[in-house]
């Protein structure tokens, strides 16, 4: 006796659905990224090919990013400057104009921390490239600690010092940021952590690669010190004039600083791969 054939399990609409879909993103990412390298895979060719020189690779995208950055940080320091001008006229109409000043100051250094690290991270792989940044806002303000955070540590130390050494606390302090804020700033981002601005890569390199970071040094303080002599030069009170000029030059020069991190830490990486 024959028997009947077995039924077929009922088929899910929806699960068929579903799976489609999936074949399909599947199928653009592979597209996608067959179509344009990821940064890490360039990075490993160029590493695989020895140590490089220091070199500059701007994506066109970037230099969108840097106007825009000059344009807000030029006008939050104009924001601040009015605030402080209204508050030693009139302390009731200053004090009406804090809080938005603050919204505009906090929301423009989120943007440029985003800016300051997404620029170290694509130096570190061989290219300078901010096209877009991740999240909003509220992702942007959480880089504080991870930028501002390791200035605010090398600036106590500064203060400390002071304590106990018989020079200008401000000299001090400027000082510990010039010296120690790229130890700390590359410290915490090998760690993967603001609370551990310490990292034993990043200090060996400095004895690995001496002249690198002599290199780099060399270039902060130069960079600091015609920055000071534009502002000696354009100072004007109240100097609303003083900070037209200034303000566009600090904020390239931030970025400009952040591409050197991003130098150093790709001879950090080489290291890191080396051993």
């Amino acid at each position: 006796m024959v028997g009947k054939p077995a039924e077929a399990a009922p088929v899910d609409p929806r699960l068929a659905l579903a799976q489609q879909y999936l074949k399909t993103a599947a199928s653009d990412i592979a597209e996608k990224e067959a179509a344009k390298p990821r940064p890490h895979r360039a990075a490993a060719a160029s590493r695989r090919n020895g140590p490089r020189a220091f070199s500059l690779s701007i994506s066109p995208a970037t230099f969108v990013h840097i106007l825009l950055a000059m344009v807000v940080f030029t006008f939050a320091a104009l924001a601040v400057l009015w605030c402080l001008h209204l508050l030693l006229l009139n302390f009731v109409a200053g004090r009406i104009v804090a809080l938005p000043t603050g919204v505009i100051v906090f929301a423009t250094l989120s943007y440029l921390s985003a800016i300051f690290l997404s620029v170290i991270e694509t130096t570190s792989t061989g290219r300078t490239e901010v096209d877009s940044l991740p999240g909003d806002w509220r992702e942007w303000f959480w880089t504080l600690p991870s930028t501002l955070g390791m200035l605010a540590i090398a600036a106590f130390i500064g203060w400390f010092l002071s304590l106990g050494v018989p020079l200008n606390v401000w000299l001090l302090i400027a000082l510990c940021a010039l010296l120690l804020y790229p130890i700390l700033q590359l410290s915490s981002l090998e760690t993967g952590s603001p609370l551990a601005p310490l990292s034993l890569p990043v200090l060996q390199s400095i004895v690995r690669h001496p002249f690198g970071w002599f290199i780099f040094y060399a270039i902060t303080f130069a960079m600091a010190n015609m920055l000071w002599v534009v502002a000696r030069l354009a100072w004007r009170d109240p100097p609303y004039s003083t900070v037209l000029i200034v303000g566009p030059l600090v904020a390239l020069a931030l970025l400009f600083y952040a591409w050197l991190l991003g130098q150093l830490a790709f001879l950090i990486s080489t290291d890191k791969e080396s051993s």
